[in-house]
């Protein structure tokens, strides 16, 4: 089962997923989510997350935080596409990833291994680098993923199926993480932010009443960059129901850029 959840993740991380996402949703990380307290939350952290991580030169940083009840099992995987460039990096080249707990103490995900892994629903290899369990602590753990040259690399968090995760960005103030459905708070944005974030370098839209940062989906969008270009500093919900209706693929892979709920 736990392989079978890593498939589903790693195929929502890689390519366009198909919907529900359930427990195994992908998580695209920013150029702006460079710290902890700037990446996204994963509310529950035992819920099956696959979070992508992607970097262009050495020295850069992302981040994300995920919450924990006291003796949660704390599951991570960092595993890369089994393709050049990454299966060719040696493990100094490959990215750091330092897992710090609510005490304050870290520990650095050690490159141990290069396991194969064929992903059957895209059929694609992947390799595991390092695995990690521990009993955890309550409250929220930071990831930081540290770039040595460019590379990509997808951090397995959580193991747990069959449910939809929820993720927070934003100025988000997590509740302690005391019951099994917490329920975090997270400042909203206005229409003028979004408008102020209206070119390729920076594009924020609304869509149905959530902002979402679409600046990596430019060139990744499959229909041309300008389908996302047109949505920059405006609300697109018509352009982009009309667009794709009520289609799961699109909708999923907008999921993962979300910055948070439009203040009306």
């Amino acid at each position: 089962m736990k392989r079978t959840a890593i498939a589903i993740a790693l195929l929502g991380a890689f390519v366009l997923p198909s919907y529900p996402a359930n427990a195994h949703q992908p998580v695209v990380l920013l150029n702006s989510d460079t710290s902890a307290a700037k990446g996204p939350l994963l509310v529950d952290g035992t819920v099956s997350f696959a979070v992508r991580a992607s970097f262009t030169k050495p020295g850069e940083k992302k981040a994300f935080r995920a919450g924990f009840k006291a003796g949660d099992q704390l599951s991570v995987q960092l595993l890369i596409i089994d393709k050049k460039p990454e299966n060719k990096l040696k493990s100094s080249q490959l990215p750091t990833v330092v897992i710090t707990d609510p005490l304050g103490a870290s520990t650095s995900l050690k490159i141990s291994e290069r396991t194969k892994f064929f992903e059957p629903y895209s059929s694609t290899n992947y390799l595991y680098l390092a695995r990690y369990t521990s009993t955890a602590k309550e409250g929220t753990y930071s990831f930081v993923i540290t770039s040595r040259t460019k590379a990509a690399v997808t951090i397995g968090v959580g193991d747990r199926e069959g449910v939809q995760g929820d993720v927070l960005r934003g100025q988000v103030t997590p509740t302690p993480v005391v019951s099994a459905t917490p329920t975090p708070t997270i400042a909203g944005y206005t229409m003028e932010q979004v408008k102020a974030n209206n070119s390729a370098q920076k594009c924020w839209s609304a869509i149905d009443s959530k902002v979402y940062d679409l600046t990596n989906w430019i060139s990744s969008h499959p229909g041309g960059a300008g389908a996302i270009t047109s949505l920059c500093g405006t609300d697109g919900t018509a352009a982009f129901k009309g667009q794709h209706g009520g289609s799961g693929q699109p909708a999923s892979r907008l999921a993962g850029y979300l910055l948070g709920p439009l203040n009306k």
